[in-house]
């Protein structure tokens, strides 16, 4: 018997990377309106210190979201209020647990943040069956993913379809790849 489509609402939030990049960033911004500003560049500082508030904004925002799945797919909201396109359950093949350590991300992934990238596939060590899932892993050579990562450590890892794969840390892995499991589950 199929399963109901469920309606799941989660969360991602920024590590310690996270908000390493956010005060970096303010920083950078404050010094460089000093700078500007004792050189008599006073008309430049407000700008300038906009510039970089919008931009720590934009990284905040891009790894505190929230997201919803449902009937459609998995739609991630940055900041938790600006909804971007939504990942398709059509494109979704299977869900499972990936493990990354913090070494690994930046290799392995390409750095933190809501974005698309090119991912290295897991090893087989790395995962880990959502259920009673088949685990599948990717070839040899790079692949295109659709990305909220804001931490190392458990995340859940659609598999697509299509040549794209979904990956995200959300704050309750477990739920989340259940709520995925089902989705798919309800499609078929």
């Amino acid at each position: 018997m199929r399963p109901e489509a469920p309606f799941y609402v989660g969360t991602t939030r920024p590590s310690w990377v996270g908000w390493t990049r956010i005060a970096l960033t303010l920083l950078f911004g404050a010094v460089l309106a000093l700078v500007l500003a004792q050189r008599g560049l006073v008309a430049a500082v407000p700008p300038t210190a906009g510039v970089f508030a919008l931009l720590a904004l934009w990284t905040w925002m891009g790894q505190h979201t929230r997201f919803i799945v449902d009937d459609r797919g998995l739609t991630v909201s940055l900041g938790g209020f600006l909804p971007r396109p939504t990942w398709p359950l059509a494109g979704f093949r299977t869900v499972q647990y990936r493990i990354v350590p913090q070494p690994a991300v930046g290799a392995s992934l390409g750095g933190y943040g809501w974005r698309r990238g090119m991912v290295i596939p897991a090893r087989p060590e790395e995962l880990r069956p959502v259920g009673d899932r088949k685990l599948l892993t990717g070839g040899e050579t790079r692949q295109s993913y659709r990305m909220v990562v804001t931490r190392p450590g458990t995340m859940v890892e659609i598999v697509g379809r299509e040549g794209t794969g979904y990956l995200l840390t959300p704050e309750d892995p477990e739920a989340t790849a259940a709520a995925i499991d089902q989705a798919i589950r309800a499609r078929r």
